[in-house]
């Protein structure tokens, strides 16, 4: 449905008022579209581009969107720092079965350094394999557990910092569209 504007001296273009709601034209190849403008709390019918009316709709979105996210990771943060309070506490644990382990370790080795036999070596050197295998696992859990505790340190970094970067990217929509639903273009 095309309407035609009330008089041909009447030019349209964003902000020009009309009267009938969704009201469609096309002005030299633009089309626009009678309408309420979505970046203002003013209820009067005006011209909008097609264009002004997707950018302010995306700019109204994108705003919603921000702020569920935003909602979203501040309850993330939380639940990230006791992830990492639960990583330092196993390591912890762990780092004190390393220490068991490395004790046991170098005992065995002070005995099968001095032991005499064939028989009580073998048995020593069994156990100094074994205990060298034990702290090996142990550190290699260590291991993995700072990198657990810097994934969530990154997250928890992201988290902080994502609403800020929403922020600008929001008003940078707002920005772009206000630019395209210029008066008279």
């Amino acid at each position: 449905m095309m309407a035609a504007p009330a008089t041909a001296a009447t030019k349209i273009s964003n902000g020009v008022a009309c009267k009938k709601l969704n009201a469609k034209t096309s002005v030299n190849g633009s089309k626009y579209k009678c309408a309420t403008n979505p970046l203002s709390t003013s209820k009067k019918l005006i011209w909008l581009s097609i264009d002004c009316i997707a950018s302010a709709t995306a700019y109204v979105k994108a705003q919603q969107a921000s702020s569920k996210i935003t909602a979203e990771l501040a309850t993330q943060i939380p639940v990230i720092d006791l992830g990492i309070a639960n990583e330092i506490t196993n390591k912890a644990e762990i780092q004190v079965k390393v220490d068991a382990a490395n004790l046991r370790l170098e005992a065995a080795k002070v005995k099968l350094a001095a032991a005499k036999t064939d028989a009580s070596k073998r048995i020593l050197t069994t156990a100094v394999n074994s205990w060298t295998s034990a702290v090996r696992a142990y550190t290699s859990k260590i291991n993995n557990i700072a990198i657990n505790i810097r994934k969530l340190e990154a997250a928890k970094l992201l988290a902080i910092n994502q609403p800020a970067q929403l922020k600008a990217d929001v008003a940078d929509t707002r920005a772009n569209a206000k630019l395209i639903c210029t008066k008279g273009f």
